[in-house]
């Protein structure tokens, strides 16, 4: 009886810890201004404001605050601790004229998440090998910073 008793005990304990931590992870919530069209997976997005939301544990949702498209996307967190340096950003890969979004973060290590590669930007990258892609953030002031060749 006390080892059931032990048991129920621990496992209510695991699952309001879960809980606490899967609530925890909801709370990102960032605003960009993004003056030029880019690509999310398969989804072409307008240049314009954009809301950046967390539904679920490595699920971001993406949202056009003018005209109301979005996408949910799965995420991974950021495999390099340099993606979070304080400041909240949409992180893109930028082809000539054609952005795709990478890396959204909140400025901390801990929301700071990697978009997978999209097939498209798959094979402009292969047509290109030796160049990296410029990278352009965007951030949440409106600032824009561009960093050739640093993924």
């Amino acid at each position: 009886m006390k080892c059931k008793r032990n048991v129920t005990v621990t496992i209510i304990a695991i699952c309001l810890i879960t809980a606490a931590a899967h609530a925890q992870s909801r709370n990102l919530v960032l605003r960009f201004r993004v003056p030029f069209p880019f690509t999310v997976k398969n989804t072409t997005f307008a240049a314009g404001e954009y809301e950046v939301t967390q539904p679920g544990l490595f699920v971001l949702a993406l949202r056009n605050v003018e005209n109301q498209a979005s996408v949910f996307e799965h995420v991974l967190p950021a495999g390099s601790k340099k993606e979070a340096d304080g400041r909240a950003r949409a992180v893109f890969h930028r082809y000539g004229g054609a952005y795709f979004l990478a890396t959204i973060s909140d400025g901390s290590w801990q929301a700071t998440y990697d978009l997978d590669r999209s097939n498209k930007e798959k094979v402009l990258a292969d047509k290109i090998p030796a160049r990296q892609p410029e990278v352009v953030s965007v951030l949440t002031n409106g600032t824009i910073v561009t960093d050739v060749g640093r993924e």
